[in-house]
């Protein structure tokens, strides 16, 4: 690997760009369509706001199984075929925007089938990534694919708002065409490249699900990291509320403090990742708990902060809060990845990505709840609930094996105990 490379924390990429490539263009399609996802319907279609937002809820909570099921159709089939298979999902969902939306009905089965390969996507594609890294650039290649599709997203949702701006219901359908595109080329494309050299034979894939129960140490893990992902789905969930109505600051600083967040994970994850390789990976995420502590005490003292300095104020607490996000992604993916059984690992993986639906439904409604109470609660909530499962991480340690809580190049330097 070119020595610049290695020294900012990038991946050996040679022979997979083709992979990234499908990584890129996927996430292209994502940017366009998630900042008019709603607005669509409404455009289009002339459905209300209600009727679209219970109609996308329900097909939510009805493809949460979906993540599970994917978990066993990689483990038996591949993460490269499930991945592509999910994509065109995707694509045969938003051509069903494209030209059959016209009732609440279609409606529901055309965003239960987008949202569902949504759901494969993730759960594929973390197998997928372990598959084409070596065992230790893990950390290294779960950071690479983040900062990338933030790339793509970033895009799509630049060129989206140039839609958005028009009301123009041609224009809307001219942009669902393009995303069903991007997710036909990406799942085409992924079918043509061979299967990457980490892939084993789909033989070996003969156990149950019923075992990741039976794995106490994982379901541990997993319950301590709700927390972690309720506080990185909160930003996004709460700050334009919480700025603009609790704290009556101007209305632009949520988008852009929100751009800051995608700017920072382009721009420094891969940094990150290689400043934190030497530490054990669950320092790191002890680590990113206290960081995100501080950042979420820092969002729940901004009404005393005097007007003249909240901007500032809150672009720092946004920058804190991303840091913990930038420590505490590629390195929970990569020890979950290495605790899994080779012949689980898909199914591991997916337990995972099935935790974030399940905080991803339940965000909206603990974070009104809350924020009815008062404007403050979600965050000092957040504070304590991260606490107790960094403390809980970190309990767990000793449970695990020097390859699974070792840092990201333990092949390569030694250890920090």
């Amino acid at each position: 690997m070119d020595g610049w490379k290695a020294r900012l924390g990038f991946p050996e990429t040679r022979g997979r760009y083709g992979f990234l490539l499908v990584f890129i263009i996927d996430a292209l399609g994502s940017g366009l369509f998630l900042p008019f996802s709603i607005l669509y319907f409404q455009v289009t279609a002339g459905f209300s706001l209600p009727i679209i937002g219970l109609t996308l809820t329900i097909a939510t909570i009805c493809t949460l199984p979906t993540t599970l099921v994917t978990g066993s159709l990689v483990d038996r089939f591949g993460a490269r075929r499930m991945t592509a298979i999910s994509q065109l999902i995707q694509a045969g969902g938003f051509i069903g925007y494209l030209f059959f939306v016209h009732t609440v009905p279609l409606m529901f089965i055309m965003a239960a089938l987008v949202t569902a390969g949504s759901r494969m996507f993730f759960a594929a594609t973390a197998t997928l990534i372990v598959e084409l890294s070596s065992s230790h650039e893990l950390d290294r290649w779960f950071g690479f694919v983040g900062a990338i599709r933030n790339v793509g997203l970033g895009i799509g949702g630049f060129l989206a708002g140039f839609v958005l701006a028009t009301n123009n219901p041609d224009f809307y359908h001219l942009l669902i065409g393009i995303c069903a595109t991007c997710y036909l080329m990406a799942g085409c494309l992924l079918l043509c490249l061979p299967e990457p050299q980490q892939r084993r034979s789909k033989q070996e894939a003969k156990a149950p699900y019923g075992q990741i129960l039976r794995d106490h140490l994982f379901l541990k893990f997993l319950v301590s990291n709700i927390a972690f992902i309720l506080c990185i789905l909160m930003l996004g969930t709460s700050l334009p509320v919480y700025v603009t109505e609790a704290l009556h600051a101007p209305a632009w600083i949520p988008g852009s403090a929100l751009t800051l967040n995608s700017v920072l994970v382009i721009g420094c994850q891969m940094l990150v990742v290689r400043l934190q390789e030497p530490y054990r990976r669950t320092r790191t995420i002890g680590v990113a708990a206290l960081v995100w502590c501080l950042s979420c005490g820092l969002f729940a003292l901004a009404p005393i902060i005097p007007g003249s300095f909240i901007i500032i104020y809150l672009f720092l607490a946004v920058a804190i809060h991303t840091l913990a996000s930038l420590l505490y992604g590629p390195t929970v993916s990569a020890l979950i990845a290495d605790l899994s059984p080779s012949i689980l690992r898909g199914r591991y993986l997916a337990t995972y990505e099935f935790a974030w639906g399940i905080a991803s439904a339940l965000i909206p409604a603990l974070f009104t709840t809350l924020y009815a109470v008062t404007p403050t609660l979600p965050w000092i909530s957040l504070v304590g609930m991260v606490a107790v499962s960094g403390v809980s991480v970190l309990f767990l340690e000793r449970r695990f094996a020097d390859h699974v809580a070792g840092g990201g190049k333990r092949e390569m330097e030694p250890l920090e105990k």
